[in-house]
Parts: structure tokens; sequence; C-alpha cells
């Protein structure tokens, strides 16, 4: 997975994904949390998924996701890894 900031200010932060399952798990989890948030694809003929995410500090409630997703996942592993026994 590759990815590279678009856009980076405070209040507006773009992150363009060569994936989609990350962005779309972003925007799900920024959502859930209040933030103004979102994917899309620029162009069909373009490849790349962008994650658009507004707030007041956009790259903090960025962070705040990702590590938010990592939680998640790494509980969904221990239930699995359990279950699977």
């Amino acid at each position: 997975m590759e990815f590279k900031f678009v856009e980076k200010k405070k209040g507006v932060v773009e992150i363009e994904f060569d994936e989609k399952e990350i962005p779309i798990c972003l925007a799900s989890t920024l959502v859930r949390n209040g933030v103004d948030a979102y994917w899309y694809e620029p162009h069909p003929l373009i490849p790349g998924i962008r994650l658009h995410v507004k707030a007041g500090d956009a790259m903090k409630e960025f962070k705040s996701a990702v590590k938010d997703l990592n939680d998640e996942w790494s509980g969904f592993k221990k239930l699995v890894e359990g279950k699977s026994k």
C-alpha cells in the first residue's frame, strides 16, 4: 500500500491511496467520530482513491482515526485467533 498527501492544511487534509480498502475504512471511522470525511475517485481513468478530511485540526483527526482503526483490527485479529484454535 502506498499513499501521499495531496493537501495538508490545518482544517483540511486530503490523502491519495493506491488501494480502496484503507480510505473507505478510515472514512467510516472518521464519520463515526463526528468528523466531516469522505472518499472518492478523482477520475475513472486515473488510478487512486482519495480520502478528504475536514475538521478544526484535520491532521489530528486523521491520526486519531488511524489509531482507532489499528486498535479495531488488533482486537479483531485476537478474536479470530481465539476462535480458530
